[in-house]
């Protein structure tokens, strides 16, 4: 009897274990590396041991370590999660040696199935339709692209060995056949270690199926239905749903049988995925997944049942505990994936701090962070897993859009509007959808501004960042910071006029502070579009902004140089640039030195407390690409600097003072 689980994992996936075994009982031991050490998994399950470094290899790849780990923590079983060290067969072999309990598939099965060749061959083997293509895996170039140029274009090369899209290549052409084979090859090779290829055909216009399947290891198998993941981007899943609507009946029996007589056929333990490629009324098998999959939630969704809690009762020996007959399908799931990434920067890992990640509370959501937590350079940069369930797909569709609409996460970029646009793409709503919509769609895919909604974020922006940088006391402007209450910015009152500008990507907001009544209304000019607005604070980086006309909730986080803000699913974030305006350096009695005209403060020469004599060298600026020098106009002290390096000044702007 499991009673001490060591999850060989993090993150999410880390944290959704833990949940199962705090449910059931059993005590769930956390590992961790250097970059996790302060991570949310290591935060929720308490008891945590390092591995070693930050690098995967030096941590959760390494396979001695995690069994040290298990053995030093007591624990009677390691569950692996997904990715890592979850279908390596090795892995099993050593956990079984340690007389330790691994919550997964035989080293057996995971070399029958984990192989993509070895895989097609047990596929054949159980009269499963697999797609045409070579005779097992193919390591020498000149036998694959001999094989290529003997089949029809399109063509798939694939590395033999692991997934999620890595070591894959459409080819369409031969014209840089050298070229595309030793790119599969090498791909393969750095992230499986192997640079085997099958070379397939390329079956285009086709649905990604999956039927979630289980196994007690003495030849008994279960399915648990099918998920569709046909909306990927280069290979890798975005959307996953459950069940594959578009199946008629006999078809999906069709796959669900063939998914288990495949299992059955090695006489499978634990949770496994076959995948196929489904075109009209044919199928093909693709490969099996021999672990728990990231979609996982969906079946669970559609089940009721708790997988995580199944691969436990399995791995103890107790079986299904239901028969197939128990198994039904009810209402339909959609999960999506959020990801630290900008989809404008070709979908670029985004690495940082989450200054603020806010959650709908209407929405299944498995996440392993929190607000302040980093995203690392280390790992895969999903934050989370939002998924919503309805009677239908379309109620479902319409909840998870709600619920991305209610998502928030500032501080990084993210792709929370890219999923928000996909899910209102026509062909999605429709579903008539295959592998290739989503890159079809991509190249039209851009995040457009709502221009009124985007002048109301800027005035709330400018009055955060006003807020949170001046310091109280200070004759200078720029050092004074008030104490705010509940209804914020009543403090300026008594701050000279002064102007930011604000700007994302081409856009810009020209904000001039003017005054604020007893009744705490700010107002402000945004592009000389006159704004009065109240903020009072609402929640964790949550406020509630009252306007004239309007009142909207709105999350931000204001920066000294940046301000991160979403109001009703827009998400914008401004670059602030300060403009010194011509009334801060006001003061009776001294030298003022203004800006002959707007531009940016390239240099400050000097500092105050500085002796300068007439004609001496200020400041030097730009303007129109010319370079202006600024110098004292008689001998004095430098008693106020109002600018630095970097800062946009407005024509007549006092920027020192000499006295």
């Amino acid at each position: 009897m499991i009673k001490r689980i060591l999850i060989a994992n993090r993150g999410e996936i880390a944290c959704r274990i833990a949940r199962t075994c705090q449910k059931l009982g059993i005590e769930a031991v956390a590992v961790y590396s250097e970059a996790d050490k302060n991570s949310r998994h290591v935060r929720e399950i308490g008891h945590a041991i390092k591995l070693g470094g930050a690098l995967a290899s030096d941590s959760y790849l390494d396979i001695n370590k995690v069994i040290t780990a298990a053995k030093q923590t007591a624990c009677d079983a390691i569950h692996p999660g997904y990715g890592f060290l979850s279908e390596n067969p090795d892995f099993a072999d050593a956990i079984e040696a340690a007389g330790l309990i691994f919550i997964g598939p035989r080293a057996d099965s995971l070399r029958r199935f984990g192989d993509k060749s070895a895989a097609k061959k047990e596929a054949t083997n159980a009269n499963v339709n697999v797609i045409p293509g070579s005779e097992g895996k193919l390591s020498d170039p000149a036998k694959i692209a001999e094989c290529v140029k003997s089949m029809a274009l399109p063509v798939m090369l694939k590395a033999a060995a692991g997934g999620g899209g890595k070591g894959m290549r459409v080819l369409n052409n031969l014209d840089n056949l050298e070229a595309d084979i030793e790119s599969a090859m090498s791909e393969g090779l750095r992230a499986f270690s192997d640079d085997a290829l099958l070379v397939e055909q390329c079956i285009n216009n086709a649905r990604h199926v999956e039927v979630q399947i289980a196994g007690d290891g003495e030849g008994n198998v279960v399915h648990l239905f099918e998920r569709e993941c046909s909306l990927q981007r280069r290979h890798q899943k975005v959307v996953e749903e459950a069940p594959a609507v578009f199946l008629n009946a006999s078809l999906r029996e069709s796959l669900l049988s063939a998914a288990c007589r495949l299992g059955e056929q090695i006489q499978y333990r634990g949770l496994g995925t076959v995948e196929f490629l489904v075109l009209g009324e044919e199928y093909y098998f693709l490969e099996v997944n021999p672990r728990l999959q990231v979609e996982h939630p969906v079946t669970e969704s559609i089940t009721g049942l708790d997988l995580v809690e199944l691969q436990i009762s399995i791995a103890n020996g107790n079986g299904f505990g239901f028969a197939q007959s128990d198994v039904t399908s009810n209402g339909h799931a959609i999960e999506v994936r959020l990801y630290a990434e900008s989809p404008a920067q070709n979908f670029m890992p985004s690495t940082g701090t989450i200054d603020t990640i806010v959650f709908p509370k209407h929405l299944r959501v498995e996440t392993g962070v929190d607000s302040g937590d980093d995203v690392s350079s280390y790992y895969d940069p999903m934050m989370a897993k939002l998924i919503a369930t309805g009677a239908t797909r379309n109620q479902a569709l319409e909840r998870l859009q709600q619920g991305l609409t209610d998502t928030a996460v500032l501080g990084l970029d993210n792709n929370r509007h890219f999923l928000q646009a996909l899910l209102a793409n026509a062909d999605v709503q429709a579903d008539t959808i295959d592998t290739g919509t989503l890159d079809r769609w991509l190249p039209d895919y851009a995040e457009t501004i709502d221009e009124a909604l985007a002048d109301r974020q800027a005035a709330i922006a400018a009055a955060l960042w006003m807020r949170q940088y001046r310091e109280v006391g200070s004759k200078n402007p720029w050092k004074r910071t008030e104490v705010f209450s509940q209804w914020a910015l009543s403090s300026l009152v008594d701050t000279p006029i002064h102007t930011v500008v604000l700007k994302h990507t081409e856009a810009e907001w020209n904000i001039a502070f003017l005054s604020v009544d007893g009744e705490s209304q700010v107002s402000l000019n945004v592009n000389d579009k006159p704004y009065q607005v109240a903020l009072k604070a609402v929640g964790n980086s949550a406020y509630l902004a009252q306007f004239d006309d309007l009142r909207l909730p709105i999350t931000a986080v204001a920066h000294k140089e940046v301000i991160y803000t979403q109001s009703l699913s827009q998400q914008i974030t401004f670059e602030v640039n300060p403009v010194v305006s011509d009334k801060l350096g006001e003061s009776e009695g001294h030298n003022n030195i203004v800006a002959p005209m707007m531009g940016e403060i390239i240099k400050v020469h000097v500092k105050e407390g500085d002796e300068v004599e007439a004609g001496q060298l200020l400041i030097v600026m730009e303007s129109m690409k010319m370079q202006l020098q600024i110098e004292a106009i008689d001998a004095g002290t430098v008693t106020n600097i109002y600018c630095k390096a970097g800062y946009n000044v407005a024509r007549g702007a006092v920027v020192v003072d000499v006295e």
